[in-house]
């Protein structure tokens, strides 16, 4: 899946359109900015838009299952395979990064009978973006889950091992894979031998911008060979006035996730798109307003003030 070290990112010549689904991880979105900072970087021209959503699964959860985050919420947890169909029509992406298993692995039951679960619901997922014309799909591990001294928690990320395992295993299938889960324990491991106290998310969860860097260079390391290991986080990318490149292209990212959430609509509360949440705006004024950020991006890249 590498490219020449000459030119990493020439497997997207010809791309105009790049989707990440996923959970709050992604909808958190500082890996997608990442992802993205680094393609401008390296010149290439190509719309990112962020449509993770939170409380999200790849699998379809029974009642019983979703029953806890009813009591504790008040709703259920969303399953992408609602709104899929919709996002493939609407977007008509030519690449998508696809992240779940965090929610997953804390519902379903924690045996190979929840693996496979998990593994039907990707597969589905994969065959409906391949027979919409997407020609990249690219299935991302999850991030590990921390459970710290919480021992009835360790089942959780005892289930994204094997999530991870498996993903990795489709490998000899052909399939597209970027293993974040493996790197990100070993980095969390190798961190908290040196501190106790570190820790990549306060949650056990949501990784800040440390492990997001971490999901973003396993991403585009493994899927593009950019060489990154000497790199320290996004605003690294850039020669000068990194902090305010990302700066502006999280704040496009935002405003195309509110928009395009809710041209397509989903279940969750809270989030534009979704039962009585404030509608962003249209796609075609949020077009608009993105492309004033983009010359904006645009200077700061050039050395123009």
């Amino acid at each position: 899946m590498t490219c020449s070290a000459a030119n990493p990112a020439e497997k997207l010549l010809g791309a105009k359109r790049i989707v990440f689904l996923g959970d709050s991880i992604t909808q958190g979105g500082d890996y997608v900015t990442d992802v993205e900072c680094w393609l401008l970087a390296q010149g290439v021209q190509v719309e990112v838009l962020n449509l993770g959503l939170g409380s999200e699964t790849a699998s379809d959860l029974t009642l019983e299952e979703n029953a806890a985050h009813v009591k504790k919420y008040g709703f259920g947890r969303p399953f992408v395979s609602e709104r899929l169909a919709r996002v493939l029509a609407a977007t008509k992406p030519d690449w998508i990064f696809v992240c779940y298993g965090m929610n997953d692995g804390g519902s379903l039951t924690a045996d190979e009978a929840g693996t496979k679960r998990f593994a039907e619901a990707v597969t589905r997922l994969r065959e409906a973006a391949l027979q919409a014309g997407v020609k990249h799909v690219v299935l991302c591990t999850p991030p590990a889950h921390d459970a710290k001294s919480e021992v009835a928690q360790q089942f959780h990320d005892q289930n994204l091992t094997r999530y991870a395992a498996w993903l990795v295993s489709k490998r000899a299938d052909g399939w597209e894979i970027v293993d974040i889960h493996t790197p990100f324990r070993a980095a969390l491991d190798a961190r908290r031998a040196q501190d106790p106290t570190f820790e990549f998310a306060k949650d056990g969860v949501h990784p800040g911008r440390e492990g997001h860097w971490v999901m973003a260079r396993e991403i585009l390391s493994q899927t593009f060979g950019a060489p990154l290991k000497d790199v320290a986080d996004a605003e690294d990318l850039f020669p000068s006035r990194g902090a305010e490149i990302r700066a502006l292209v999280r704040e496009r990212m935002v405003l195309l996730f509110s928009a395009w959430m809710t041209q397509i609509g989903h279940g969750r509360p809270g989030v534009a798109g979704g039962p009585g949440a404030k509608p962003g705006p249209t796609v075609a004024a949020a077009n608009a307003t993105a492309a004033g950020l983009t010359q904006k991006i645009q200077r700061l890249l050039d050395g123009r003030p």
